[in-house]
């Protein structure tokens, strides 16, 4: 992501290479006009992860969760003399850590390609708010991706996640456009990471509630649904 964004900004500063490059050319003048310094730059990089995290974090839950009905490993992991719930959270707190330092990945190589770049206005104050932007916007969409933890044991496997986050991603552009996304948990991120409008308070606990039942749903499917095959 971050070496695309910087790609197109410099296709759209040299305009030698911009014109034999045809749609690419006008797609990277939009990039350029959003992103015309480091503070629009971060911006973006925040809308960007708020959108992409959606479908990046949810294939690292459906990955840890999934992958135990494909390799059909879950009847000897329940065998094991450790709770259900302890599996359970020790998975969430696996895919919490993956999809955190997967973001510290992203904003790393964000910050160098910006970098390299030579983007205006890189104060130290900006780089910090940017950064906190960027990180706090991931932060909601980690949450809002616990959810299908249940898609992903109920379907056992990986197709129903994978399917909802798509749904998912594809709703929270329409909430929005209809004026309500600020109440709807996979769009709430992208909101916050725009910055248009401040959220209200109840924007924040609806992505921690739903975070806490994805946690608590899975939890509770592992430990009462059937789990004979």
């Amino acid at each position: 992501m971050p070496l695309g964004m910087a790609f197109l900004i410099f296709v759209a500063r040299n305009p030698g290479i911009s014109q034999q490059l045809g749609l690419i050319s006008a797609k990277a003048d939009l990039m350029a006009y959003a992103a015309t310094d480091w503070r629009s730059y971060l911006g973006l990089f925040g809308m960007i992860i708020a959108a992409g995290g959606i479908l990046l974090f949810s294939l690292v839950v459906t990955w840890v969760f999934g992958r135990e009905f494909t390799d059909s490993t879950l009847k000897d992991m329940l065998a094991v003399p450790v709770g259900r719930s302890s599996i359970v959270l020790a998975k969430f707190i696996l895919a919490v850590i993956w999809s955190a330092v997967l973001t510290l990945v992203i904003l790393f190589a964000g910050l160098v390609t910006g970098a390299i770049i030579r983007l205006p206005g890189g104060s130290l104050s900006v780089l910090l708010q940017g950064s906190a932007l960027v990180l706090i916007t991931a932060g909601m969409v980690i949450a809002v991706v616990m959810p299908f933890a249940i898609f992903a044991s109920v379907g056992r496997g990986y197709l129903l996640p994978i399917g909802a986050a798509i749904l998912a991603l594809m709703m929270a552009n329409l909430v929005a456009l209809a004026g309500w996304g600020e109440y709807f948990p996979w769009g709430v991120p992208g909101i916050y990471a725009m910055g248009d409008s401040p959220l209200t308070p109840v924007s924040y606990w609806i992505v921690l509630f739903t975070g806490l039942v994805g946690i608590f749903g899975t939890v509770l499917w592992w430990k009462y649904a059937d789990q004979s095959r």
